[in-house]
């Protein structure tokens, strides 16, 4: 029987380099979107992780970490899942400990990424209408915050 994910916070720094091979994971394994940007805004994010200025949250089974999330209060920075362990709930998992705590919560995305706008628009974002104007490739993502799914909790 499987053992089922659990969700964790990082432990240290020493932690860096599975994050940074759960990244390669997902990139080798055939994310055909990223530009340069998306590499500047991993390290930029991956330098505020190793700072320790952005909350970390680790997906692992069996000790083996298969995604991680990283954002401060207003952004996810980073949400990566490991290729093979995509479409099996971890990266939804993860996504949802941060609203939960953050239901306002923005995400920034290659406008060309439509994996990922499509996997976030699923879990309850929505295109911010302001940043489609802009000329650059990104656009931001809000959470659409219900007060009712809150209440009913």
């Amino acid at each position: 029987m499987e053992d089922r994910v659990v969700l964790r916070e990082w432990t240290s720094i020493e932690e860096v380099p599975d994050l940074l091979d759960v990244w390669r994971s997902s990139v080798e394994g055939g994310l055909d979107f990223l530009s340069a940007a998306d590499l500047d805004a991993v390290a930029t994010a991956l330098e505020a992780v190793y700072s320790q200025s952005l909350q970390v949250r680790i997906a692992e089974q069996d000790k083996r970490i298969l995604g991680f999330t990283a954002w401060d209060n207003s952004e996810i920075r980073i949400l990566w899942v490991r290729h093979e362990a995509r479409h099996r709930g971890v990266g939804r998992e993860l996504l949802n400990h941060i609203t939960e705590r953050n239901p306002e919560i923005s995400v920034q995305l290659d406008a060309q990424s439509l994996l990922a706008i499509e996997f976030f628009q699923t879990c309850g974002f929505f295109k911010d209408p302001n940043t489609l104007e802009d000329s650059s490739r990104r656009l931001v993502m809000r959470h659409r915050y219900s007060s009712a799914r809150n209440v009913a909790r």
